[in-house]
């Protein structure tokens, strides 16, 4: 199978596998392979040959050969090895495993779903606190707890996690153990008991009743939300990983345990030490970590600058760092405590992406901060024009894009932009002013780079949208959707860096404010209040009448591909010009503009209505009658 699919992979078992990298090295795909790989089975990648990786001309690609070399356990094979003597080491090399009663695969683990259960089945409260690194059976050992719970009793049992691929192991677990289970739309009926899987926003948007509720991978999910899940449920196992990419290690211990201790100080902390896969420091294992980043570890910091003022900026050659073991280790550490979703393949890009400039903050030989900026946009004005058509969608060029089409700031995509992919202070030195003082650097050496437009895209807080703003930056954005592991919306913020990039942050920070209250009405209407009150907080007074800006917003969702809610504040401003509509009008045509009107953004309530097939027949309706409504309004007022 082709490595973009290796997921569905994930919770099964193999003693060999084969991983064919001679055309692309996916380190996301070799992270999840390497998962399903049984402890004593053997792992056969397939490199390309000499001239390929010159072709290549990758950081990490250096990175991946220099661990091919003198590392033991593993053995790099070419058309110069003698095969048979390689193979003979290898088969000498006889892993034993653990002797354990199944379905455990250490004692450890039997010892821990035992201690679980007994907490889970007493009749206090409970919270407990479930820890390893990879390949501890962390996750298994959830299913294996649920199994043996719903055997002697009746639970409603919910699991959460960022997504829900993270779950697989425990679902086959569960099943393995309970065969008799029936599966249902959320996940399986045992017994009389249910286990099903919640989404963390749904989780807490639609208050789900639970005997016990098990949050996997606890980690990537922000603390105020699961602050929120103690105060809900009575019985509460977290587990999380505390190295590699799936959560934020240290960071998250530091934090979160200061949070139980404050709300639940009878919690009980349980870490899995013991590998299922391999034995102890098994040679592949730590191989796969050191290839894919995944054991990074930061180191404390022992002399705290007295000011920001004390520490240095400095641009990072990515040729050197890929050599250099503990900058490496610094860097690629803090951003991974800084975002959960932080993956092996992002590591590939930062280091390999000619568009990518790393920033670190540095303080007597000590790495205290990484900003990692993204240089998009700079296309001409006809593919500017397309994005903003809905035609064409250039990958990697997050701000650019969502500027032009979403925005609908039609030559957007022409300005260049730094975009802040990623931010993150040591933990050791946090609120102390390093990062807005770190950030101000960077903005002056982005001056260097000829850009238009200094900006970042993140999942909207009150304490991020302070940040930004007291950085000078200005909202132009805020996305409709909500993230399905933060409840939160995406905020886009610029700085204007040239003269052209002012226009364009001007004319997108009113358009935001002035279409503010239409859209927390609508689309924006489950913003979090405390958010709401603070964009509203400075907030001048805007004409709502009809304007050219609005004209080209409705103009773009009429005759182009731009979606509903982002012209709906302008769409409504038109049809408001109108007591009566032209006479030259179906009446079809001004059915569906009084009943989009009714029910705004429910196309599947005007589908009804109108009588049509569908939402899709529903917009095209409607987007007819809004052409000709605004082709009658230019006549009216150009004359």
């Amino acid at each position: 199978m082709s490595p973009d699919k290796a997921s569905v992979k994930l919770g099964e078992e193999y003693d060999g596998v084969i991983f064919d990298a001679r055309d692309k090295f996916d380190p996301n795909a070799l992270g999840i392979v390497s998962g399903v790989l049984c402890g004593g089975g053997m792992l056969i990648i397939f490199l390309p040959d000499a001239k390929q990786w010159l072709k290549w001309n990758s950081n990490y690609i250096t990175h991946l050969k220099a661990l091919l070399a003198d590392r033991e356990g593993v053995y790099y094979i070419d058309e110069n090895s003698k095969v048979t003597e390689k193979f003979r080491c290898i088969a000498a090399r006889e892993v034993k495993l653990e002797s354990i009663q199944a379905p455990y695969k250490s004692i450890e683990q039997q010892e821990t779903v035992d201690k679980l259960a007994r907490l889970i089945s007493s009749k206090s409260d409970a919270c407990a606190v479930l820890t390893s690194g990879r390949g501890r059976g962390k996750t298994s050992s959830l299913g294996l707890l649920v199994a043996d719970l719903v055997a002697d009793a009746t639970y409603k049992i919910i699991i959460t996690s960022p997504r829900k691929s993270i779950t697989e192991p425990f679902f086959k677990h569960l099943i393995n153990q309970c065969p008799e289970a029936k599966e249902n739309r959320y996940g399986y009926e045992v017994n009389c008991s249910s286990v099903e899987f919640v989404a963390p926003d749904a989780l807490l948007s639609n208050k789900s009743a639970a005997d016990l509720l098990l949050i996997d991978e606890a980690a990537a999910i922000p603390l105020p939300m699961l602050k929120e899940i103690l105060n809900n449920y009575r019985k509460v196992i977290f587990s999380t990983t505390t190295h590699g990419y799936e959560g934020t290690g240290r960071g998250f211990v530091l934090k979160f345990y200061k949070l139980l201790d404050d709300c639940r100080p009878n919690w009980l902390k349980i870490e899995l030490h013991q590998p299922i896969r391999w034995r102890k420091d098994d040679y592949l294992e730590r191989w796969i970590e050191d290839v894919l980043f995944l054991n990074t570890k930061y180191t404390n910091v022992l002399n705290p600058p007295k000011s920001p003022r004390d520490c240095q900026i400095e641009l990072v050659d990515r040729h050197l760092l890929v050599n250099d073991k503990n900058k490496i280790s610094a860097i690629f550490s803090l951003l991974v405590s800084a975002h959960y979703r932080t993956s092996p393949a992002d590591f590939q890009y930062l280091l390999d992406n000619e568009n990518v400039r790393i920033y670190s903050l540095r303080h007597t030989g000590s790495i205290l901060g990484v900003l990692v900026i993204s240089e998009e946009g700079g296309f001409d004005k006809d593919l500017s024009s397309q994005i903003y058509k809905g035609k064409r969608r250039p990958k990697g060029h997050l701000l650019a894009q969502t500027l032009c089409f979403h925005a609908g700031y039609e030559s957007a995509a022409q300005l260049k932009y730094a975009r802040v992919m990623r931010i993150a202070i040591h933990p050791d030195v946090q609120h102390q002013g390093l990062g807005s003082y770190f950030l101000q650097q960077v903005i002056e050496q982005e001056r260097n780079y000829d850009v238009d437009v200094f900006g970042s895209s993140f999942s909207a807080t009150l304490e991020l949208l302070k940040f930004w703003k007291n950085a000078g930056l200005s909202v132009l954005r805020i996305g409709f959707s909500r993230d399905h592991v933060t409840a939160s919306h995406a905020a886009v913020v610029g700085l204007s860096l040239s003269e052209q990039g002012a226009v364009l942050v001007n004319t997108l920070a009113s358009k935001f404010e002035r279409n503010l209250d239409a859209w927390q009405r609508g689309p924006l209407n489950l913003l979090a209040d405390d958010i709401k009150r603070y964009l509203h907080s400075n907030i001048e007074y805007y004409d709502q009448s009809f304007s050219i800006l609005d004209s080209l917003d409705v103009n773009s969702f009429a005759n182009n591909n731009r979606n509903y809610e982002a012209c709906m504040p302008a769409i409504n401003r038109l049809i408001k010009e109108y007591d009566i509509f032209p006479d030259d009008m179906s009446r079809q045509e001004k059915d569906i503009i009084t009943i989009s009107c009714q029910y705004a953004g429910n196309w599947k309530k005007v589908a009804e209505k109108m009588d049509v097939s569908g939402k899709s027949a529903a917009v095209t309706l409607f987007r007819s009658a809004l052409s000709l409504l605004l082709k009658d309004y230019k006549n009216k007022n150009d004359g």
